[in-house]
């Protein structure tokens, strides 16, 4: 069996070669055969750590399940050595598909099978599986599951491992949808997929308000450094920064963003690939990044409220952009955020220098040098740049879960966005500012991303969730003992360790 060092390398391989992102993930997925299955999993490496961690979030069906398929968990062997998953990535059927379109840098959103099949900006187009487009790389959809359509008259998916199976004479998959930006508009016409024609990006200035403002201002923050609140209103401040960006480009600084403008910041308007379906690595996208950053978190939070309040405090210190430097930081020492990075991801700028600079660095603006330190080990360990976000989010949960774990409780358990945004700033980011304004603002920050995504309006009739569902009384249950665990642990940790 493959394993995860065998994929990284058939990527590289694949980018070197100019593969086709649907060839790609084509590639991937026969790769993957036989990997295993783990609720609620998006591809993290398969360890009794990680299947302990997802315990806690499961029903008691997936919870034995969990346990009995790992030789450490249940007790039939000391170490990982030996276990044929040892090496590799776990999914569930959702995280599969979305993983695997992560590799090609298709983006893809929800966090449950419906909400993927609901979220209209996924699909460039959907359809019953009896007018399925044969030859293409597209999702297919049945009660509660999902897999890839390999575009040769086979799926493969995860359930109990990944695997693979025949479509034709199988009733049960019902759907098919094909991912916005895997191919472009003229190959799936040329295939006789009917396209709809993409919206034109309106041209803003002064004045304008609405979502097109805001992913305005995000851009400016996350790629060019500027600090505009992210409110939807083209106020002066956002003509200020526009009208800077245009004569750093060489543009008519005239604050007005129109397909010149809107060029230079990464976005052609009415082409076939969209901003929203580049890739998250490419620093464009800060407003699908949110989005993006959102399902991760909800995965392990399952409490909007709690994913909202962590991440109004997020977009506060950093933008959502996991490369950021703290402003002193970019002018005390001469680099942009990108630069730092690539420093101390080469070693120029050495660990000691890291740790020690005092500047604020990342996604939760890590400062302290313990805190630094073990960001930098977590990176080294899982051979990532300290600004990869994937990194980073999952360093915050180990924080979270660990030496904070009062704060992951009342992310667990929160009934308010207030409440969960107040608990990440006066217990985990803990800035100078903690005043009633600060803890308002952030919260109200927090309030828009719970606006904006805790609940999504169905474009199509949903799929049933029957297999896939766990009543809200279960699920507080669950989260409530999982906490109280996290917390029990955290003191044996700390007693044993004689702190």
């Amino acid at each position: 069996m493959y394993d995860a060092m065998d994929a990284e390398n058939l990527l590289k391989r694949c980018k070197a070669e100019g593969v086709s992102k649907a060839d790609t993930i084509r590639l991937l997925a026969e790769l993957c055969l036989g990997w295993p299955y783990v609720y609620a999993a998006a591809g993290e490496m398969c360890t009794p750590s990680w299947r302990r961690n997802r315990m806690g979030y499961s029903n008691e069906k997936y919870a034995a399940a969990i346990k009995d398929n790992c030789p450490v968990l249940s007790e039939k062997q000391s170490s990982c050595s030996g276990c044929k998953w040892d090496g590799c990535r776990c999914f569930d059927c959702r995280g599969f598909t979305r993983w695997l379109l992560a590799q090609a840098g298709v983006p893809l959103y929800g966090e449950t099978v419906t909400t993927q099949w609901e979220t209209a900006s996924n699909w460039a187009a959907k359809g019953n599986i009896d007018t399925l487009p044969h030859s293409l790389v597209c999702n297919v959809f049945r009660p509660g599951h999902t897999g890839m359509y390999m575009g040769d008259e086979t799926v493969i998916h995860c359930s109990g491992t990944v695997k693979r199976e025949a479509l034709p004479g199988n009733p049960k998959w019902e759907r098919w949808a094909i991912p916005a930006g895997l191919y472009t508009n003229d190959e799936l016409r040329k295939a006789g997929v009917i396209v709809s024609e993409e919206k034109n990006i309106p041209t803003l200035r002064k004045g304008a308000r609405g979502d097109n403002v805001e992913e305005l201002q995000a851009l400016l923050n996350a790629k060019y450094g500027f600090s505009l609140d992210v409110d939807g209103v083209f106020g002066d401040k956002t003509v200020q920064a526009v009208k800077a960006f245009q004569s750093a480009h060489g543009l008519k600084a005239d604050g007005i963003v129109g397909p010149k403008t809107w060029k230079a910041l990464g976005i052609t308007p009415g082409a076939d690939d969209k901003n929203h379906n580049q890739p998250l690595d490419d620093g464009n996208n800060t407003v699908d990044r949110a989005r993006y950053i959102w399902d991760k978190l909800y995965t392990a939070i399952r409490n909007p409220y709690g994913v909202a309040g962590l991440m109004g405090n997020l977009q506060a210190e950093s933008g959502m952009n996991p490369e950021n430097l703290q402003n002193t930081g970019e002018r005390a020492l001469g680099m942009s955020d990108a630069e730092y990075t690539a420093a101390v991801d080469s070693g120029a700028y050495t660990a000691e220098q890291f740790t020690d600079d005092g500047f604020g660095y990342g996604l939760a603006q890590w400062t302290y040098r313990t805190r630094k330190a073990a960001l930098l080990r977590f990176a080294k360990e899982q051979d990532k740049s300290i600004g990869n976000l994937d990194m980073q989010l999952d360093f915050l949960m180990d924080e979270l879960l660990g030496s904070y774990s009062s704060v992951w409780y009342v992310l667990l358990n929160a009934t308010t966005v207030r409440e969960a945004s107040d608990a990440v700033l006066l217990k985990y980011e803990r800035p100078k500012n903690t005043t009633e304004e600060n803890q308002q603002k952030r919260a109200e920050l927090g309030q828009k991303f719970y606006d904006e995504y805790a609940k999504i309006s169905p474009s199509e009739p949903p799929i049933d969730k029957s297999e896939e569902t766990i009543t809200e009384d279960v699920k507080a249950s669950l989260k409530a003992v999982y906490a109280n665990l996290m917390m029990a642990c955290n003191i044996l940790h700390k007693m044993i360790e004689g702190e």
